[in-house]
């Protein structure tokens, strides 16, 4: 098998849409004679078997690479560079995507597809039901919520013009919450510096993964630091209620972007206010519809600067009451878990 292990010169777009449309054509020779709907259901709902021969195609003529199997396909990808991944999503988005801007949701949707969602809020409250539903079966005490809007970094691809994104699709309050986490496990770390260390049974096999085993490491500090994560975390939950709170009862119905640039890649952080933002954003003209309802940037910048300031103005305070009435030999119960990991996911790992 011929891997290429950088790109020296990448295919020009032109060459690119004509691999493209050349792959389809070989696997269904009728496609560019069907409706635009026709054409539509196909990608949305593309059998595996054309899926993988399309796949392999764009492979052969876009790396001349040749595989003959799913398997030696994934260890094509698994081998690939950023670049490499950019040239082969960018050209095969225009199939898999929807609407005006190719838009492609890098989720599971088990036998659905984007065609059973008009809007992104049909999409995030249907799998907002689909968790609650999980959620009980597993606790059958569990208080369901009510829906507020859960998106939280869902992944997407899209073109905007010429260009290609790399999105990610959060509600306000899931990307504030998670500004704070880092701010907060930033700030622990200054408050009582820690580690993870391999454990005694860290890689270990068990079954068919392996063993995912971390040890804090705290220099004596452990039970103390053990403390005040916790402490934050529970701060972590609560803002998030009340932040999902005050977003739906403002119901703003505003979009923020915002875009950098890694490496050869445009990402685009896509922030929606709360639940009436998602109501108005169709997948069919994501861009065209989240344009009209594009907030100041500032006005977020404010926002992630209030809530910074009042994660570590908590942790400093937790910080001085745990180290003065915490008592390190009271042991409070947890229960212990047993983290096993598929060897494909572990092996970044060890």
């Amino acid at each position: 098998m011929n891997r290429v292990d950088t790109i020296k010169s990448s295919p020009a777009q032109q060459d690119r849409s004509a691999a493209l449309r050349q792959a389809i054509i070989r696997v269904q020779p009728d496609y560019f004679s069907w409706t635009e709907d026709q054409q539509e259901r196909y990608r949305l709902q593309v059998p595996d078997k054309d899926d993988f021969r399309i796949r392999q195609l764009l492979l052969k003529n876009l790396f001349q690479i040749q595989v003959t199997t799913e398997k030696e396909m994934e260890e094509v990808f698994d081998s690939f560079n950023d670049d490499q991944h950019l040239v082969f999503n960018s050209t095969i988005l225009p199939f898999t995507g929807l609407g005006e801007n190719s838009f492609f949701l890098n989720e599971f949707l088990g036998k659905q597809s984007l065609l059973d969602f008009s809007t992104l809020y049909d999409y995030d409250y249907d799998d907002y039901r689909f968790q609650q539903h999980s959620l009980k079966e597993q606790a059958p005490n569990h208080i369901e919520k009510p829906y507020r809007g859960s998106l939280y970094f869902c992944w997407a691809r899209l073109l905007d013009g010429e260009t290609f994104y790399y999105a990610t699709l959060s509600c306000l309050a899931g990307y504030v919450n998670s500004i704070i986490d880092e701010v907060g496990f930033s700030k622990i770390q200054e408050l009582i510096p820690f580690d993870y260390v391999p454990g005694k049974d860290h890689g270990k096999r068990e079954g068919k993964g392996f063993l995912y085993d971390q040890q804090l490491e705290a220099g004596g500090l452990e039970a103390q630091c053990e403390e005040l994560k916790d402490r934050f975390y529970h701060y972590l939950h609560e803002r998030y209620e009340t932040l999902l709170d005050i977003c739906d009862q403002k119901a703003k119905k505003r979009v923020y972007f915002i875009e950098r640039i890694e490496g050869n890649e445009s990402h685009l952080d896509v922030i929606f206010s709360d639940k009436t933002a998602m109501q108005a954003v169709r997948f069919r003209h994501f861009m065209g519809d989240c344009r009209p309802l594009i907030g100041e940037n500032q006005e977020l910048d404010k926002v992630l600067d209030q809530e910074r300031q009042a994660a570590i103005e908590y942790l400093e305070q937790t910080h001085q009451d745990v180290m003065k009435h915490f008592d390190p030999k009271v042991k409070t119960f947890r229960k212990k878990r047993r983290i096993i990991l598929a060897d494909s996911t572990l092996k970044d790992l060890l």
